[in-house]
């Protein structure tokens, strides 16, 4: 990032909610500054999320101030205020009444700039500013120290080099491999809100290397592979896809459950690789392909390609039996007559019941799955007559014969 591209935005380019916010506080007596995230998205001309407010006012009397307000981390000084838009935090200085003591025990120069939108006033002792036109992520102070009062900033070093494409200063990497130990004692939701974001953004590569250089991969995803970085990359910005690309060698499901990212996805990303690489797979019939879009869903298949290609891409390796594949799918899914699910069967199971003169249960689903199994082998038998040909003659030749 160059220098001209940052600007000191006026006071007319905030919410009105949050100018008139800052005036409340102000008029009752109080300092009252943008800090963090905001004031450094401001600098660099992108939309802003999320607004933060530090202030010498403490919470109790922030909870007077605005009736609505919610204690959302009292422990912390924090009070949320919803507004139009956005819900803003006001936090009291965290380290006396002092605002520069508040911003010396930020986690990175960047973060560390307040804005006084009234009075035109930005306070940015630790050279910031100069930071984020540098491209450089540079820690407020000693990275060791900022990183021992809370060692998710090792992580989020990561995050910051990939979302917003800075330059990590040399001595972040040492103290992100100190943090390591640390890192273990952190709220997984918070390691999750990172990982998430990180593996999301335009830079997520030089993140992961960053991570993997760290050794905190090691401690969140061990046995993930060395092309890990490059596979994310060219995966589109699907966080199932980009977890998979990421997780590859690594026990995936077990990871993720770890890091709280909940069953369902974990699942997801853990099925998605058991099928994974999609063309190695001894699926060489058209019928193994239908079995394949049924078992995975379109869905799925679209997901294995993708992942494929991007690890065939980031290894340089052509992909002609992959391509063959992906148009050999392509001409099922055009030719249509798939029963790639059971509710697309000619007959359903209260037919089964009437042919077969059997009640509810285990032999209903058996006789389902067979039918499923002779539509994938065959489209054009999906029709009643065929299929309760099929059924009779199934029922006749399995235990159980005939009810």
């Amino acid at each position: 990032m160059s220098l001209a591209k940052i600007a000191r935005p006026t006071a007319d380019a905030l919410p009105a909610a949050v100018s008139a916010l800052l005036a409340t506080l102000r008029e009752a007596g109080h300092r009252a500054l943008l800090v963090g995230g905001c004031v450094r998205d401001l600098l660099r001309g992108v939309a802003v999320a999320d607004f933060d407010v530090a202030t010498d006012a403490p919470p109790e009397r922030v909870l007077a101030l605005f009736p609505h307000a919610v204690p959302t981390g009292l422990r912390h000084g924090t009070v949320m205020i919803p507004a139009r838009g956005a819900p803003v935090d006001v936090t009291t200085f965290r380290a006396g009444p002092r605002l520069e003591d508040d911003l010396a025990h930020r986690d990175f120069t960047v973060n560390a700039i307040a804005w006084d939108p009234a009075a035109g006033a930005w306070i940015d002792p630790f050279g910031g500013a100069a930071d984020l036109a540098a491209g450089r992520l540079r820690a407020v102070g000693s990275a060791r120290e900022r990183f021992a009062e809370d060692p998710l900033r090792a992580l989020r070093a990561a995050r910051l080099v990939a979302t917003l494409g800075l330059a990590p200063d040399p001595e972040l990497l040492p103290a992100m491999r100190e943090a390591r130990a640390g890192l273990r004692g952190v709220a997984r939701e918070r390691v999750r809100r990172e990982l998430g974001e990180l593996l999301l953004a335009p830079g997520a590569a030089a993140g992961l290397r960053l991570l993997r250089a760290s050794g905190l991969e090691e401690e969140l995803a061990p046995g993930a592979r060395p092309d890990a970085p490059e596979v994310v990359a060219a995966l589109p910005r699907s966080l199932e896809l980009r977890l998979a690309g990421w997780l590859r060698g690594a026990r995936a499901e077990s990871a993720l459950l770890a890091l709280r990212f909940g069953q369902r996805r974990a699942r997801a990303v853990a099925q998605l690789l058991a099928r994974h690489p999609i063309e190695r797979q001894p699926r060489r019939s058209d019928a193994d392909l239908r079995r394949l879009l049924a078992r995975a869903g379109e869905d799925g298949v679209d997901a294995l390609l993708a992942l494929r290609r991007a690890e065939l891409a980031a290894g340089g390796a052509p992909a002609p039996e992959l391509e063959a594949l992906a148009a050999r799918l392509a001409r099922l899914r055009e030719a249509g007559a798939l029963a790639l699910q059971r509710t697309d069967l000619a007959l359903d199971g209260a037919a089964v019941m009437a042919l077969l003169g059997i009640p509810a249960g285990p032999r209903v689903g058996e006789a389902l799955r067979h039918l499923s199994d002779c539509v994938l082998e065959d489209p054009a038998c999906n029709t009643r007559e065929a299929l309760a040909e099929r059924l009779r003659a199934w029922a006749a030749a399995t235990p159980g014969g005939l009810g």
